[in-house]
């Protein structure tokens, strides 16, 4: 018989594909790799599970010092540090909490978390390692790359584009009637197509009405939106800021286009800063040469507080870089030499304004995360136990035989839900935990699965002293 034709001698069982459902599972809730990824569709490996409670007093002391201090306070802090006081390695969290701490801020950009008194958006990204970010040009192409990911650029060209036409009058276009949300007046209004059969205005009549605004005064003559007074032109939209910045050969111009330019035009949509939130950024130190620290340090100070950027006048961004343990020793040299540690010690102890220190996580805290998981995939309607098929005693055995880092909790979770499976366990409870610890210990390492939170920690402090 033909091969198309002919039938496989097993099929599946639809009754049967859910092997989690003894546990009131849709499916294994945790991560297989508890690494973060914001781009991910799965809630699982994007970080949209989270437990705001674990990390409530780091959230309360960034918040008091940063989100809700009006950006027109001179005095208000540029950057920030949210220090790793744990010497385990990756896997403490910083990455969920600097991504939901972006989504939160977007969310009301900061008006609902500041009173009113600000209006930011918030932007993250993670330098890539291997040595690939060793000068500040480099590093702010990354900046660049996020603020393009975050879709901001587009965002204000639409809010200067309709707060023109309202000041020109919209003559017979009913806005209510076009525009159904905020997200469909930024497609609109940045559509080449639809500005010119929809708006009753030359987008040359709009641009200049747009440049009206005292902060675009300065703009240079080759700064994107200035080429919609052109005639035979399309629209400009964000990909021609994005061709516009990838064509700045010189690295000054390119800091003055991100630190000056894009300010002002910030400044002009209606936004009075932004907070950018800098994961992973050992990345960076543990590849350069103790010059090129240094000379990082100095531009970074120089955009950031004394240089003749509008950014450094203003403060328009806040910087939050996350650091693991070990890392303030490895640049702290260099953060001396550039004048930082008088303006921002990196050095400091948690009592400072400006570090928020990143602490180990509790049994309950443990308790809480996985419970969270557990509760986002349950099947059906659920009445049961929280923490079924887990007890809280199993998750302390858990959290404690993972040194309280929330990776290794979760991924150790994650493998216990299938043990418990494999096992015909009707719960994952004490016993069930400490069979598979047990077993765990007895694999030999070249057998040990390879993964972010089961490879040896590294101490960072040791790494200091021996490049010393």
């Amino acid at each position: 018989m033909s091969k198309i034709l002919k039938k496989a001698s097993s099929s599946f069982s639809v009754e049967n594909a859910n092997k989690y459902s003894s546990y009131q599972l849709s499916e294994n809730p945790f991560p297989t790799m508890a690494s973060v990824n914001e781009s991910s569709p799965e809630k699982k490996y994007n970080g949209s599970i989270y437990e705001e409670s674990i990390r409530e007093e780091e959230y309360k002391k960034l918040a008091s010092n940063f989100l809700e201090v009006a950006q027109s306070n001179p005095d208000h802090l540029r950057l920030g540090f949210l220090s790793d006081t744990s010497y385990i390695g990756r896997g403490n969290g910083k990455t969920s909490f600097l991504v939901n701490l972006m989504r939160l801020i977007n969310k009301d950009y900061s008006l609902d978390l500041s009173h009113d008194s600000n209006k930011c958006f918030s932007i993250y990204f993670s330098p890539d390692g291997g040595g690939s970010v060793k000068t500040f040009e480099r590093f702010v192409d990354y900046f660049f790359n996020a603020l393009i990911k975050s879709n901001i650029i587009s965002e204000c060209l639409a809010i200067l584009r309709y707060e023109a036409i309202d000041k020109l009058g919209w003559q017979d276009f009913n806005a209510e009637e076009h525009f159904s949300s905020d997200e469909d007046i930024v497609v609109k209004l940045t559509d080449d197509e639809w500005f010119k059969n929809n708006i009753p205005y030359y987008k040359r009549e709009i641009t200049e009405k747009i440049l009206e605004n005292s902060n675009l005064s300065s703009l240079p003559a080759d700064f994107p939106l200035l080429k919609d007074l052109t005639i035979l032109t399309k629209l400009i939209s964000q990909k021609d800021f994005e061709n516009y910045f990838k064509s700045i050969r010189n690295e000054k111009l390119k800091l003055e286009f991100v630190f000056t330019h894009l300010v002002n035009f910030f400044i002009a949509a209606g936004f009075n800063g932004s907070y950018v939130l800098i994961d992973d950024f050992e990345r960076i130190p543990d590849f350069q040469s103790a010059m090129q620290k240094k000379d990082f340090a100095i531009q970074l100070r120089t955009v950031l507080f004394d240089g003749s950027y509008q950014n450094s006048r203003i403060g328009f961004y806040n910087f939050i870089i996350a650091l693991h343990a070990g890392v303030p020793r490895l640049i702290q040299e260099a953060w001396s030499l550039a004048g930082m540690e008088q303006r921002v010690s990196i050095s400091g102890n948690g009592q400072a304004r400006h570090i928020i220190n990143f602490e180990k996580i509790t049994d309950k805290h443990a308790i809480k995360l996985v419970k969270k998981y557990l509760n986002e995939y349950r099947e059906g309607v659920y009445e049961g136990d929280d923490l079924y098929p887990f007890n809280s005693k199993s998750i302390t055995i858990i959290a404690n035989n993972s040194e309280m880092n929330i990776s290794r909790i979760l991924q150790n979770a994650n493998n216990l839900v299938e043990f418990g499976i494999n096992s015909n366990a009707a719960e994952i409870d004490e016993e069930l935990v400490a069979a598979f610890f047990s077993k765990e210990r007895q694999v030999e390492p070249e057998e040990a699965v390879k993964s972010i939170s089961s490879t040896p920690s590294l101490n960072l402090a040791d790494k200091v002293k021996q490049q010393k």
